[in-house]
């Protein structure tokens, strides 16, 4: 492949220590290839897109800015984004300046609403040009906002953090700035001047900064993020990613779709489900104080370890940290709480749990709609190592399992219902296609459950026999061996002695042959090698020392990018023929999809398409379930089977451009 090398030479040396001074900054700063274009056209006449074998592109980026609209005024056709994590992240709603770079030089271009962003709108002769692929570092982040103002993109589109991440999943930052300081021309000082500038100003608005500067550091992103993808792109294809790669790229469209859905929020449920948790948190909270004798800062670990000391806990029980602090987290709770029956530590742990569901959940979700009440989160496409996903603003992807008070609050659109298709037990089944374990493969074939199956095999009782308790155990030593779990965790998990949990693990290892082995050639191969590869492509690159997270990282990454080969293939069909039926959420295993009324029709061939029959040795397959009316609300209607597509079928799905730029309409 051929590879555009920069031949300018770093315009700076790595350091923090750059101020913004207006008087020198032209003088001393300037870069002769990054320019401010007084118009549309100034970018088009002069932007040649760069090429890698006969291909064209260009990378872009956008400044952006928030209204004073709170998230639940948010109008329609708007979707609000925000930059940062937790607490400390800040909303974003449109674009001031757009940058362009083609790998000789780089141009900024400055709109407003006020203009009716009529300027940026010209750029359309760049955006929805087919021929031109276009760059971005967090893709998904600069589409919203060009869609908040009207704007598309037409033709392939390249995301360096997914590029990246799949090159190395191992670096520290997948921030631009430290991605590009390993190339030669990089251009990180002004990054550093503005944010410089910013803590001294307390500035939030990068409207504020002063023009010069915000034009360097915009045409500064572009240039880098060019720097990164040339380096980085020929990588793809040495390493046998590419295929993966562009399967990612198409999974982009489809998040962005379903980020710009969004789901519907029950609006009169809000205050049911507040009030309940409110009196749940404060009914926990006074049991609390009343076993403590005392009000206390339930939230201090300083103050509970002397509340624990009062009661007479023993204060080797008790972690320190390595400044000597007390560790009172979730895990030190509950040993307290089941081993040495400290009662106080399960209360705090009920408080918690409820505090956590009112405050991250029920109020957060509320207060993150839009003025259609609905929300739009963002799906995190390479959140894990593995390639696994994950949904911020809100947090859908650590919902608790079993208290389904929160997902009672999503709901279908009107002349819509929600069906919800999750993958059976498809990790395990990942492991008994790579391990070949007989026993296992021909239960899956004959329909059993995975683990009460495993269960018989351990125990040698019939499969109808086996008990509840049984089932659990063989549970959780088949998870044990997928997340490569040590002794003394195997042994909290089952309840056991460490000597117990490892007899029975050797139990499963003597009635299971096949999986000793697999596990051991797995580990041998990624200490050979450094890496493990599944079946998609994907690598997972470990220390000697880190060998025991191989097979986790083979089994979870298999069926992490089983999903998302699944999406895309799901959204295409969906796409193609102009269905209603739209794809809302990925969680964990589970798809949610909001289906039109009049295309109920669609779920036996969504369910196929979702699950897969013949490509490995045991069957994947999904349940599906039905809300009733809501998320949290699940009934399992009459079994709607599966409706398979034939090969020419799936070919045609398959061979579907989702770069046509209908995404954004």
């Amino acid at each position: 492949m051929a590879v555009i090398k920069s031949k300018r030479r770093s315009v700076i040396k790595k350091g923090t220590n750059f101020s913004y001074n207006p008087e020198t900054f032209a003088k001393e700063h300037s870069i002769d290839f990054f320019h401010e274009a007084k118009s549309a056209q100034e970018i088009i006449d002069n932007i040649v897109p760069f090429e890698i074998n006969g291909r064209k592109f260009i990378v872009f980026d956008t400044e952006t800015y928030p209204t004073l609209l709170k998230s639940n005024e948010i109008p329609g056709g708007m979707v609000r984004r925000w930059v940062g994590s937790g607490k400390s992240a800040k909303p974003q709603d449109f674009p001031f300046c757009i940058s362009i770079c083609d790998g000789k030089r780089a141009y900024t271009l400055h709109d407003t609403l006020d203009n009716n962003y009529s300027e940026f709108r010209k750029l359309a002769a760049i955006f929805e040009d087919p021929s031109i692929e276009k760059i971005a570092h967090n893709w998904k982040f600069d589409a919203h906002m060009l869609a908040n103002i009207n704007m598309k993109i037409v033709g392939k589109v390249h995301d360096t953090v997914v590029l990246t991440k799949l090159v190395d999943e191992n670096r520290s930052s997948y921030a631009l700035r430290d991605l590009v300081t390993k190339y030669i021309g990089h251009i990180v000082k002004f990054e550093y001047m503005l944010d410089a500038y910013k803590n001294t100003l307390k500035i939030a608005d990068y409207r504020m900064f002063p023009r010069e500067l915000i034009n360097n550091y915009a045409n500064a992103d572009v240039w880098n993020c060019y720097l990164v993808f040339i380096n980085e792109f020929p990588l793809l294809e040495r390493d046998g990613l590419m295929p993966l790669y562009e399967n990612e790229m198409e999974l982009m469209i489809a998040l962005y779709a379903a980020e710009r859905y969004g789901i519907a929020v029950d609006l009169d449920y809000e205050k049911q489900i507040k009030t309940e948790l409110q009196t749940l948190t404060d009914n926990a909270e006074a049991a609390i104080y009343e076993e403590a004798g005392k009000i206390f800062n339930v939230n201090s670990s300083k103050q509970l370890y002397e509340v624990l000391m009062s009661l007479g806990v023993d204060d080797r029980l008790i972690p320190k940290t390595d400044k000597g602090n007390p560790q009172t987290n979730k895990f030190v709770l509950s040993d307290l709480s089941e081993k040495h029956n400290v009662t106080i530590a399960s209360k705090i742990l009920e408080y918690r749990k409820y505090e956590k569901l009112l405050t991250t959940y029920a109020i957060g979700i509320y207060d993150q709609r839009s003025a259609e009440g609905r929300v739009h989160g963002n799906i995190n496409q390479t959140e894990a190592t593995t390639g696994r996903m994950s949904i911020t603003k809100p947090a859908l992807q650590t919902l608790p399992k079993k208290d389904t008070s929160i997902r009672r609050a999503f709901i279908p659109a009107d002349e819509y219902e929600l069906w919800m298709m999750d993958l059976d037990q498809i990790e395990y089944r990942i492991f008994v296609h790579y391990s070949k374990a007989e026993g296992l493969i021909q239960a899956i074939k004959k329909g059993q459950d995975i683990h009460r199956a495993t269960a018989a095999i351990i125990y040698n009782v019939p499969y109808d026999e086996v008990t509840d308790e049984q089932r659990s155990k063989a549970k959780t030593v088949n998870f044990s061996l997928i997340y490569g779990q040590g002794d003394q965790a195997l042994a909290d998990s089952l309840k056991m002695t460490v000597g117990d949990a490892v007899r029975f693990r050797n139990k499963y290892f003597a009635n299971i042959p096949e999986a000793k082995p697999f596990i051991d050639a797995v580990e041998r191969v990624t200490r050979t090698r450094g890496y493990v590869v599944n079946f998609y492509g994907r690598r997972r690159r470990l220390k000697s020392d880190e060998v025991y997270k191989a097979p986790n990282a083979l089994i979870q990454g298999c069926a992490a990018d089983y999903i998302k080969h699944k999406m895309v293939r799901i959204y295409k069909y969906l796409k193609m023929n102009n269905y209603k039926t739209r794809m809302l959420l990925v969680v964990h295993d589970e798809l949610i999809f909001e289906v039109h009324k009049d295309e109920k029709h669609l779920i036996p061939k969504l369910r196929w398409l979702l699950s897969d029959f013949e490509t490995f040795r045991v069957p994947i397959t999904a349940g599906v379930e039905k809300g009733n009316p809501s998320w949290g609300q699940k009934v399992e209607p009459e079994d709607v089977g599966f409706e398979a597509f034939t090969k020419e079928e799936v070919n045609a799905i398959d061979n579907f451009n989702v770069f046509d730029g209908s995404v954004f309409s």
